[in-house]
């Protein structure tokens, strides 16, 4: 076994995932209890949600670079975006993960926003320029109506674990 398949990224994700999700908690609670309205505490949570799609972009990035080094090849990331098992979905959770990290990331430069490959993928899944909170509407579709962040690692670890299952078998 190479040292790479080991998975050294999950466990500072599932941290960081189980912060945000306690941040979001609280803000939810300060609305409730009249501290603050809905919305800004939705606005606020927006920048929570935001990183943890980072770091979850970080990962499958880091993702991709095992697999190259394990296999002694050079896919691009894309390509390895969108390994699934099933052709359920036009578009990965992992693709969806990527579009909407970018899409925290680069929003703010964009006047319109612009044809490509992010926003395709997040269309796909229903969210435009005129989604109100799009980052949360994205994590929705990925962990359904759970509020717990975490699901996010468990579909990066499925995909990761699935990937190198399926390298292992083609080798």
């Amino acid at each position: 076994m190479h040292y790479k398949e080991t998975d050294y990224r999950s466990t500072s994700l599932r941290i960081l995932c189980t912060a945000s999700t306690n941040a979001a908690a609280e803000l939810i609670e300060l609305s409730k209890n009249g501290i603050m309205d809905g919305i800004t505490a939705m606005e606020y949570a927006e920048y929570f949600h935001g990183a943890v799609l980072v770091a979850c972009q970080a990962y499958a990035v880091g993702t991709v670079s095992d697999i190259n080094e394990i296999e002694q090849s050079s896919y691009k990331k894309i390509e390895l975006y969108k390994y699934k098992e099933t052709d359920y979905h036009k578009y990965t959770y992992v693709e969806l993960i990527n579009s909407l990290a970018n899409l925290f990331k680069h929003n703010e430069e964009w006047s319109s926003w612009p044809v490509n490959e992010t926003t395709k993928t997040l269309r796909y899944h229903g969210i435009n320029e005129d989604t109100e909170f799009p980052l949360y509407t994205g994590i929705k579709v990925i962990i359904g109506e759970s509020n717990d962040f975490r699901g996010l690692c468990s579909a990066l670890e499925d995909w990761r674990f699935a990937l190198l299952n399926s390298r292992c078998q083609n080798a």
